[in-house]
């Protein structure tokens, strides 16, 4: 339960293109599923978390739960974004789409690892750490990073979830395996 209803997104959020300085972000009601939190804002829960709420749900402790809706609200966005630029749009709405999506595939990273997200500067966020990851995710996630409106980010963007699917599932049957022996 929040303790208050906006808070300021914390300091190591605050990098372009996601959230520029003096932006907030929403505490939602508590009986809203993972599901619409995590579409309205992807970084809900490793933000409060940084703040200091305590949180009813932790979708990096239940990655078996919380990875896959990502993986869907990603499948749903992208037809969207291929027609945009299919259609090449350069309108707001398909760049902030584009960001979303970057948004979802970061943390869909890092709740594979069962972590949370610390930051979006990705000198700060330590992929190299992270076990379960795309081969030079930290190169291609700076490359979409710094140009994500350009079709090549897009099809970096794709690679990069086809990728982390595939490891997320492999990883996802090698837990199952040790659990059942």
């Amino acid at each position: 339960m929040c303790a208050r209803n906006v808070y300021q997104v914390p300091e190591s959020f605050r990098y372009a293109p996601f959230y520029s300085t003096g932006t907030s972000f929403t505490c939602h009601d508590h009986y809203v599923d993972l599901e619409k939190k995590v579409k309205a804002e992807p970084f809900y829960f490793d933000m409060l978390y940084l703040v200091g709420e305590k949180l009813t749900e932790v979708p990096w402790e239940h990655s078996e739960r919380s990875v896959p809706i990502v993986f869907k609200q990603w499948k749903e966005l992208k037809p969207q974004l291929q027609e945009g630029f299919t259609q090449r749009k350069s309108s707001k709405q398909n760049e902030s789409a584009l960001i979303h999506a970057l948004s979802l595939f970061i943390v869909c990273l890092f709740w594979t690892n069962e972590t949370y997200v610390k930051g979006l500067h990705v000198k700060n966020m330590m992929i190299s750490d992270l076990i379960l990851k795309p081969v030079n995710c930290e190169e291609r996630l700076l490359f979409v990073i710094n140009k994500p409106t350009q079709y090549h980010s897009f099809v970096q963007l794709q690679q990069l979830f086809d990728e982390i699917e595939k490891i997320y599932h492999k990883g996802q049957a090698i837990k199952q395996m040790k659990h059942e022996k």
